[in-house]
């Protein structure tokens, strides 16, 4: 029997995305769970790195979110040792920005700046702001100083609301990511603690035959 017209094309399509979700999902595994995983300090310890990552990540600083993330750690270290965090774990957490994010959370943070500062009628579509912010990150746009150009006029159309309006995003969700890592920390190792018990226990209600 004949497929249907076009079925083969959407059939195709479907497969594309879901092969891409599919990478997508592994990637951020890779990049934000498996730093986790690896992580032989305190959860305390990791869980201040979650938070300093996810808080940086959610900043429009693309670029220099790495450099930063390693400046508040050695001022950490200097001036409270106590609240000193992981900064591997932080590292990978401002993967939060990335290519696929970008621009939705950038446009976020403009349309929460511009509601804070009471601008409720200077919220440019989306559309728009996607067009502009692509011609800023577009290095190919009429070379280095046409690229700088389009940043600073970028960031002077949209830069102050922006930075306003990532700092409730990056506090609240710097919070979230802190506990959800407690929990599952302290999950895991608890479940880990419970499994060695249990493997130690074994051999003896072996030999007393219970």
């Amino acid at each position: 029997m004949p497929s249907e017209p076009g079925k083969s094309d959407v059939d195709s399509a479907n497969g594309r995305d879901h092969n891409g979700r599919t990478r997508f999902m592994r990637m951020l595994r890779l990049r934000l769970v498996v730093p986790l995983l690896r992580a032989r300090h305190d959860p305390e310890y990791t869980a201040r790195g979650v938070f300093i990552g996810v808080a940086f990540g959610l900043t429009p600083t693309v670029g220099i979110q790495i450099p930063m993330v390693m400046v508040a750690w050695a001022a950490v270290r200097a001036i409270a040792p106590k609240w000193n965090f992981n900064m591997i774990v932080a590292i990978a957490w401002v993967w939060l920005s990335n290519v696929f994010t970008l621009g939705p959370l950038y446009y976020g943070f403009l349309v929460t700046g511009r509601l804070m500062m009471g601008h409720h009628d200077a919220v440019p579509g989306y559309q728009t702001f996607s067009k502009e912010l692509s011609n800023a990150l577009s290095v190919d746009a009429g070379g280095l100083e046409g690229f700088w150009d389009q940043t600073v006029n970028l960031f002077e159309l949209y830069g102050v609301p922006m930075l306003i309006g990532c700092v409730p995003w990056a506090l609240i969700w710097g919070w979230i990511g802190y506990k959800w890592t407690l929990v599952y920390l302290h999950r895991r190792r608890r479940r880990a603690a419970e499994k060695r018990a249990l493997r130690g226990t074994a051999p003896e209600a072996a030999e007393t035959g219970e």
